[in-house]
């Protein structure tokens, strides 16, 4: 006999073979990034053994021209000469013989001094050090290319020594650089047609011939190969290293990847006696050096494609079968089955469309559960249960007015919406139902009293329009029940049972008359310069002080709120004018002074006038350019680089200096460094408290003040409280310390006590 799979089996199935479908995919592409690191190694052996090859035919040609330079030399020395006059008559007309190539200018060297075939003495000042080199060597030796900028053409030179001869010690022989790379018979056109570029160049970068050039590059003979590699790549740090490697005669290779496709570069120099003479470089596409290699995999990956459409389409096919039955599912949850009465969901979805539309209208969300209700269902079992539960059903379902609502939780709880006037009506419907469910408890089950408790939550509290959060609220002030035998067993939920809603009353009550009543103190916390060993400023900070406790209030506990309520922008602009009137005193007095950073919120930086305002109050105190900071907080920084970057702009223009706070508390801290002139940087506690790794705690603290250093930035450590974290940060280059270990936030007075204690003259 055949048997069906159940619905919870099929689903596993279904996962299996997707989870299966899933490791195959990602183990085909793991192969398939094996294979394409084969294709593309294979892709740069067979450029390189190119490049190779064309270096090799063009050493083959300087050692062609080389032979060519020493027979010039051997016929002038087996020459017979009247005198010294007709050596170089002899010289000229030797050099314009095709049998020694096609000279373009040939010297003679004697005793310290250079002569043309004319027998012109040449300034052998003007010659390249190479040259004077070769020729005190007195070796047969390929001198290198020597540019002619002249003329914008380049010849090769070779030192031909003559030991004994009578009219001179050597000759210099010059041969035109692109003839001599011209001459390469072996080189191979079909190695070179699949490049991008290939080239024969200089060491200097000088271009002297064009093995191809695809039709994109703009290329010239005698232009010059790095400029023309920085406009392809776009990539100056990549060219400067390949051109060192080209002037050092490494044989190299790179892979790099441009617009979407692997590219090999290479390079293979001629050398002689340690100098690079001439070089060849290749710019291959991968795929069009390799072509079968990369057509065997798009095979492969347009066959992974194909599979992986099915896969999403079964997937999708799957998805639309579940919505399909959650929706099926989901009539069926509406209403509970042991009771048919609407479920708890239910009960939600219909209170919340209830409430929308009766806006003017008070509701109260009633929880009500039966006391001793596990009780019940171990001492009468399962079928009493029910039945106590259908009887308590039909009481409320029987009791409902228009727009009102019941259902059923779990565990004997249900839940009622019902209109509210006042409590004293609302309290006369509860205790009718109660007292209708005690007297006629009887009926639904032999020897059970019933006697019920629970929880209110009324609409006209104002704290949320959730049916959901209602009945939560309401469970909550559930929970909070004394009396279980009288009517106080249902508790109604109010903000006492939230002590933070209290709070936030409070605080909203009492910020204003605060304010005017200057209960809003300016504390100022010093730092100091571990570098320069002297005070470095101060930060402003704001503290509450509540008159009433006798106490500060801490800014954690009313910052939020302000920010939400925009109560901010009051408190930031009356820190600014504090500050401002006490920098103003103080140079009244004559008292000691330092430059003070102060905080500003996201919501008042956000303000159209948030640089207007500051401005005004700097000039209307009379404050000195680069005397205040402006403190942004990372987060606000990172929401809007160009907004951000408008207003430092704006404030450096009128005098003031940024800084970035917490920084390496948010998200993305190396962006910041990059895209905002920050005059300044507070490093968050978080990089001096200890990690998992000590190694990793320097790399990374060292490493961010380093970068900040280098970008000519303030840095500034927050939090910091031992001797040990100042002397690792005097070590790794921190500039500025702050924290309980040089000094606790301290009040206006006691921070004029302590410059005047502290100041350095």
């Amino acid at each position: 006999m055949k048997s069906k799979l159940s619905k919870g089996s099929r689903s596993y199935v279904i996962l299996l073979a997707f989870l299966i479908s899933l490791l195959m995919i990602v183990a085909s592409f793991a192969m398939i990034a094996r294979y394409k690191g084969t294709i593309k190694d294979e892709a740069e052996r067979i450029a390189q053994q190119n490049i190779q090859n064309a270096a090799y035919n063009l050493h083959g040609a300087v050692e062609v021209y080389k032979s060519m330079a020493e027979n010039f030399g051997s016929a002038l020395l087996g020459g017979s000469y009247d005198d010294e006059q007709d050596f170089y008559v002899q010289m000229h007309r030797m050099s314009n013989d095709t049998r020694y190539g096609n000279i373009v200018w040939a010297r003679s060297y004697k005793r310290g001094a250079e002569f043309n075939v004319n027998n012109d003495e040449f300034n052998i000042e003007l010659e390249l050090p190479e040259i004077t080199a070769a020729i005190d060597e007195n070796k047969l030796s390929c001198i290198g290319v020597v540019p002619d900028r002249q003329f914008n053409l380049s010849s090769i030179a070779y030192c031909v020594p003559l030991p004994g001869f009578e009219y001179c010690d050597a000759v210099l022989v010059f041969y035109w650089v692109r003839e001599v790379a011209a001459y390469s018979p072996a080189l191979i056109d079909a190695n070179y047609a699949n490049s991008q570029l290939a080239v024969f160049c200089t060491p200097e970068g000088e271009i002297v011939r064009i093995l191809h050039a695809d039709d994109h590059i703009d290329i010239v003979e005698y232009g010059d190969i790095y400029d023309i590699l920085r406009k392809e790549l776009n990539d100056k740090l990549f060219v400067d290293e390949f051109r060192v490697n080209i002037e050092d005669g490494s044989t190299e290779k790179y892979a790099k990847s441009l617009s979407g496709h692997d590219c090999v570069f290479t390079t293979s120099s001629v050398m002689e006696d340690d100098r690079v003479i001439l070089s060849a470089v290749g710019y291959y596409r991968a795929d069009d050096i390799y072509p079968s290699g990369y057509s065997i995999l798009q095979t492969i990956l347009g066959a992974l494609l194909v599979f992986f459409l099915v896969l999403l389409g079964l997937c999708i096919f799957t998805i639309v079968q579940k919505i399909i039955f959650k929706r099926k599912h989901a009539a069926i949850t509406d209403k509970n089955m042991l009771l048919g009465c609407p479920s708890r969901a239910k009960f939600e979805k219909d209170g919340d469309a209830i409430i929308e539309k009766n806006k003017a209208t008070s509701f109260a969300v009633v929880v009500i559960d039966i006391n001793h209700y596990n009780y019940i269902t171990e001492q009468f079992g399962f079928e009493t249960t029910i039945k106590i539960l259908k009887f308590l059903e039909l009481i409320y379902s029987r009791n409902l007015q228009l727009d009102e609502l019941y259902g059923y939780g779990d565990n004997g709880r249900f839940l009622l919406l019902l209109h509210y006037r006042d409590n004293r009506m609302l309290e006369q419907r509860i205790h009718a139902l109660c007292a209708l469910a005690n007297q006629r408890s009887g009926q639904a089950a032999d020897n059970v009293l019933l006697t019920l408790f629970g929880g209110v939550y009324t609409t006209d509290k104002g704290l949320t329009s959730s049916v959901s959060k209602m009945i939560d609220l309401a469970i909550e002030a559930e929970n909070a029940t004394r009396f279980p035998y009288d009517f106080d067993s249902f508790r109604y939920y109010n903000e006492m049972l939230h002590s933070s809603s209290v709070q936030n009353d409070y605080i909203e009550m009492h910020m204003e008359d605060a304010l005017k009543n200057k209960d809003f103190k300016v504390f100022y916390q010093p730092k100091y310069n571990i570098e320069q060993k002297r005070p470095d400023g101060c930060d402003a900070l704001v503290r509450w002080y509540n008159s009433e406790l006798d106490e500060y209030m801490q800014p954690d506990v009313f910052m939020s709120l302000f920010e939400a309520n925009r109560f901010i922008i009051k408190l930031d602009h009356h820190v600014f004018e504090q500050v401002c009137q006490y920098v103003n005193d103080a140079i009244a007095n004559g008292l000691p002074l330092y430059p003070i950073s102060i905080n500003a919120s996201r919501v008042t930086s956000s303000e159209t006038d948030f640089v207007e305002f500051y401005t005004a109050m700097k000039k209307k105190y009379n404050i000195a350019d680069g005397f205040i900071t402006i403190e942004f907080t990372e987060s606000f920084a990172y929401e809007d680089y160009d907004k951000m970057r408008d207003i430092v702009s704006v404030l450096h223009q009128n005098g003031f200096k940024c800084s970035i706070d917490d920084f390496g508390s948010g998200f993305s801290s190396y962006n910041i460094l990059k895209e905002l002139p920050m005059d300044e940087i507070k490093l968050d506690r978080f990089f001096i408290k200890q990690g998992f790794s000590h190694e990793r705690d320097l790399a990374v603290l060292s490493s961010v003040i380093s970068l900040a250093r280098e970008l000519h930035m303030k840095v500034t450590q927050e939090g910091v409280e031992h001797s040990g974290e100042v002397e690792l940060l005097r070590g790794l280059g921190c500039q500025v310390i702050q924290g309980y270990y040089y000094s606790k936030p301290l009040s206006f007075i006691d921070y004029a006590g302590f410059l005047e204690s502290n100041h350095v003259i």
